[in-house]
């Protein structure tokens, strides 16, 4: 069975500066990865590792350089009616839940705009729709009238999360959903999304830096650093017996009995996004790094058939038990 969503080798930059000492900012590189109908997929790194730029490039609001990105055979980075047509089954839920939502009209506006836009009812049945689609996200149907300002940040969330639901997508594309709520409402949210995946058949892109939100939701995982892929597997597998250094320290960080630096020089390099030179953008900072992995671009080994690794040593000392 093929994948519902095919990403292949996809990148994107922004040109900084002014002509002749303008620069390239590498936001991504060579990200492949695919995505199983009713799947819930974690793309995992640190602030900066170009998470939130490829879930902004599958939704089509920040341009790709190189690569494609198929859903159901569709391409979704082309400049063309057909991409334009297939983006349509392509929602994204953002992190900021108060700057989602428009303060001007109440709450439900959003939701009764993309029923009405995406012909999915009319204007003798919107009203109806909207309390069917705040009834799916836990809302009460009389919040749909409320101004967002009087709502708490976790039903502004589930205003945000109906909206994109209420297009009926194929794909759900969530940005750190949970980042800007108490931790007594992340996993119930995190539970509506993934839901959404599993009963409904749709595919989830879960952004998020925290391991347990992807651990608790995720199927698999895509590990991403200085916009590159580093590991990708089921997410049981990643964390469990991570096999990319950077991977590691990711895993080694969430644990609270683990030091945060563990096995890490005492001055970590930083990732070259600008300009950046050949090799493996984790070599300044990996303990087991060697001259090849400092002026080579590292292969991507297959270490079974679900689970990938972009390392010239995979199988280095210190995965986490």
């Amino acid at each position: 069975m093929s994948a519902m969503l095919q990403v292949t080798g996809v990148g994107a930059g922004f040109a900084i500066g002014v002509w002749p000492r303008r620069r390239w900012l590498r936001a991504l590189h060579d990200v492949t990865f695919h995505l199983d109908r009713g799947e819930v997929l974690a793309l995992v790194g640190e602030s900066g590792s170009g998470k939130s730029t490829l879930a902004r490039v599958l939704a089509g609001l920040v341009p790709a350089n190189a690569g494609s990105a198929r859903l159901e055979g569709a391409e979704l980075l082309a400049d063309t009616p057909a991409a334009h047509g297939a983006r349509r089954r392509v929602q994204m839920v953002f992190q900021d839940p108060y700057a989602s939502i428009n303060p001007a009209h109440p709450a439900g506006h959003g939701v009764e705009r993309a029923l009405l836009l995406h012909g999915r009812a009319t204007r003798a049945d919107v009203a109806d729709a909207v309390t069917q689609v705040f009834t799916e996200v836990g809302l009460a149907a009389d919040l749909a009238a409320r101004a967002p300002q009087s709502l708490s940040g976790g039903q502004r969330q589930r205003v945000a999360i109906a909206r994109a639901l209420a297009v009926s997508p194929e794909l759900l594309l969530a940005d750190e959903p949970t980042s800007m709520l108490d931790v007594s409402l992340r996993a119930d949210i995190l539970d509506l999304l993934a839901g959404q995946a599993h009963t409904h058949g749709r595919g989830l892109v879960l952004v998020t830096h925290d391991l347990a939100s992807a651990w608790r939701v995720a199927n698999r995982a895509v590990v991403l650093y200085a916009g590159q892929v580093m590991e990708e597997g089921p997410s049981a597998e990643v964390f469990a017996r991570p096999r990319h250094p950077y991977t590691q320290l990711l895993v080694a960080a969430a644990r609270r009995d683990t030091p945060i630096a563990v096995d890490l020089p005492a001055r970590p390099g930083r990732a070259v996004v600008i300009d950046p030179p050949p090799g493996c953008p984790f070599a300044a900072r990996c303990p087991h790094a060697t001259t090849v992995c400092r002026a080579v671009d590292p292969p991507v080994v297959a270490l079974s058939d679900r689970h990938v690794v972009r390392c010239h040593l995979p199988s280095s000392p210190g995965a986490t038990p």
